[in-house]
């Protein structure tokens, strides 16, 4: 089986790719749709956490629903492992309020279209005791595209390929960008 990870970013030859790929899968905005077969794509990963991020992007995925039509909607964020996370960083931070660890309901108006699943809390764990040994600062979390790489890593079989597209490792500040460039870029290089 060959995978194909689209992020949102600049691609180099999508199309080539795309035909080459048995299973899509997308996250976010899904900006590449358009370009992509439906048939094809059969997961889009969510941010489900920051309400000026979730909402837009889930109005996105709604607006796109044609040319998702077949796609597993998977929330990124672990709902019980991101309020624990919360939790633990409110406190030691004697309170202060950290919104972008804000969980969202913004997915449920994709409810009634597509399958909606989470990322495992297992999974969760794993990513974030990974991430924090190699660098990551406490109060960071992984981006979209990397919990999705990570789900996609898990899921491979020996024969199995992945490719990756549309990723330039930038955006909000939260995520440890350099730490993310170096562990896919090392394996897909």
């Amino acid at each position: 089986m060959h995978y194909l990870l689209v992020g949102n970013g600049p691609t180099k030859d999508l199309a080539r790719v795309a035909d080459a790929a048995d299973s899509i899968v997308q996250i976010n905005h899904c900006r590449h749709a358009e370009r992509l077969s439906a048939k094809k794509t059969q997961h889009v990963f969510i941010a489900n956490m920051g309400e000026t991020v979730s909402a837009p992007l889930c109005q996105a995925i709604k607006e796109r629903s044609a040319l998702l039509r077949d796609a597993t909607i998977i929330r990124g964020r672990n709902p019980l492992f991101y309020t624990s996370k919360r939790a633990y960083l409110e406190t030691k931070s004697w309170g202060r309020s950290l919104q972008d660890y804000q969980l969202t309901q913004s997915w449920r108006m994709l409810s009634n279209m597509w399958p909606i699943t989470s990322v495992s809390l297992l999974s969760s764990v794993r990513l974030e005791y990974q991430m924090l040994r190699l660098g990551m600062p406490e109060a960071a979390m992984p981006s979209t595209g990397m919990i999705a790489y990570d789900w996609l890593l898990r899921q491979l079989k020996p024969d199995d390929r992945l490719t990756i597209e549309g990723f330039t490792f930038e955006g909000w500040p939260g995520h440890p960008w350099e730490i993310e460039r170096e562990l896919i870029l090392s394996v897909h290089a």
